[in-house]
């Protein structure tokens, strides 16, 4: 019995060492696979087997070699948390940067084509026409900067509209991608609860679930629950629970353009997402976009307002009627001109019409023009909106549409650090985890060579055992014969 005993202890390593072999060639082959969380081979001593006793009375037990108890996961669950907390963090920073750096294109202030430049040209026309020297020719130009000036706060204003429906569009795909993200993971648990209830563990559904998790926490804020399965909660509702999962629908909000809101299927409350890159996306859409959209809209309001009010009281040098130098698109007034309505009037296309007069037929006469030209060193803003209040007046048009800019860059600069260093905190979590988690080759091939050096001496004791057995089978009693 003794014998047979060093077989199976021998074989109980045989086994124990290939099943560790078989795991360090899966951690070797899933090295570069994204989300894998290296294995460990856990194993422990066999029972022992009572053999009698000593001379002395001492009982004598004897091991039945080693048992493989399971194949672990080697992560450290206080640095997942860690994670999924500040990547939720990463995902709006980098997701409000991003739209900020859109917005600073649209407002791009340093070209030859943005609007500081196209309205420094615009002042310089009226000043130029304010000259006895102005002409024809200089009408001309005046009526050139003031139709470059229109064209180019509508095509802004086009580029912020088409800024909205692209922040629509990715809070749609993102919602998609949630509402994937919470049906795979449902039925993953579902998978994992049926594969570990026979007493193993799924480690590399495992593996795929926490990785889903990770990405989810960069779109929204969650809160995960682990027991024998992992549940989420979105906003104070279980988005996955068990092998249940919710979806999120969209719908228009007539409210706004028709654009997007989020409420949970089958109900018409509205969804409202506190953190990710989906709650950026909203605030970017409503709230970023719409307040630089107003305040360029404030500054079309005043030049239309205020050159107007001049112009329309001057004459040109054709006839005695008075014109507005902006009109509404849509009803041909001057009044409700805004960034979206605002037009040259087409009555100017006739040079000699653009009034630089204060008298009629009084070819020599500029102080209309002169008065224009002036506009642009006077006080028309606050610092967010056109006033009609003279004593609330305290920035003139140069130095709003600067404010503009100084805000937009200011708002770029704070998401920029907040990005850098959100990023910087979580790539050293994420460097901590993967110290502990991820795979190091060097160490598979040291843990290789000594199971493998292992597995060569267990399969040399089975050997010597198999050995003593056929001595002891074949050999015993055939002396004498």
């Amino acid at each position: 019995m003794s014998s047979f005993r060093g077989l199976s202890v021998g074989m109980s390593a045989v086994f124990a060492n290939q099943r560790a072999l078989d795991v360090t060639s899966h951690n070797i082959s899933n090295v570069n696979t994204p989300g894998y969380t290296r294995q460990l081979i856990s194993n422990s001593s066999s029972f022992y087997h009572n053999i009698g006793k000593s001379g002395n009375g001492k009982l004598l037990q004897m091991g039945y070699g080693v048992d493989v108890q399971e194949i672990r996961q080697y992560r450290d669950e206080f640095l997942d948390k860690k994670f999924k907390k500040e990547n939720t963090s990463l995902g709006y920073w980098g997701s409000r940067f991003s739209s900020i750096e859109e917005l600073e294109t649209i407002f791009n202030d340093n070209s030859e084509d943005g609007l500081q430049a196209v309205m420094n040209n615009f002042w310089d026309s009226w000043e130029q026409l304010s000259k006895p020297t102005g002409g024809l020719t200089v009408r001309s130009m005046v009526k050139e900067n003031g139709i470059a000036f229109v064209e180019t706060v509508k095509n802004m204003d086009n580029m912020l509209i088409n800024f909205r429906r692209s922040k629509d569009r990715e809070i749609s795909e993102c919602i998609d991608r949630v509402n994937e993200i919470a049906k795979k993971i449902a039925n993953l648990n579902l998978e994992i609860s049926k594969i570990e209830s026979h007493g193993v563990t799924a480690n590399d559904l495992r593996d795929e679930r926490n990785y889903l998790i990770d990405e989810l926490t960069g779109k929204a804020k969650i809160q995960v629950y682990e027991g024998s399965s992992i549940n989420i909660s979105l906003e104070g509702r279980m988005l996955v629970e068990g092998s249940r999962y919710d979806q999120i629908e969209k719908v228009p909000d007539t409210g706004n353009s028709g654009f997007i809101q989020l409420v949970w299927k089958g109900e018409n409350d509205r969804l409202e997402i506190s953190g990710g890159s989906i709650m950026a996306l909203f605030e970017s859409r409503d709230v970023l976009v719409e307040g630089f959209r107003e305040r360029l809209n404030q500054y079309v309001t005043g030049v239309a307002r205020e050159i107007n009010a001049i112009h329309i009281t001057g004459y040109g040098i054709k006839d005695s009627a008075h014109r507005y130098f902006f009109i509404n698109s849509t009803d041909g007034t001057a009044n409700n001109i805004d960034i979206s309505t605002i037009a040259f009037n087409p009555e100017l296309n006739e040079f000699d019409n653009i009034a630089s007069a204060e008298e009629a037929f009084n070819y020599e006469d500029n102080r209309i023009a002169l008065k224009i030209a002036e506009l642009r060193h006077n006080d028309y803003f606050s610092y967010d909106c056109y006033e009609t209040i003279a004593a609330n007046r305290q920035y003139n048009f140069d130095e709003f549409f600067r404010n503009i800019i100084s805000d937009l860059g200011n708002k770029g600069q704070e998401a920029f650090t907040a990005v850098e260093a959100q990023k910087l905190l979580v790539d050293q979590i994420e460097f901590r985890r993967q110290a502990m988690s991820a795979v190091s080759i060097d160490e598979e091939m040291c843990n290789l060579i000594r199971y493998e050096h292992s597995y060569n001496a267990a399969a040399r004791i089975v050997n010597v055992v198999d050995e003593m057995l056929e001595l002891v089978v074949n050999r015993i009693g055939v002396v004498g014969r």
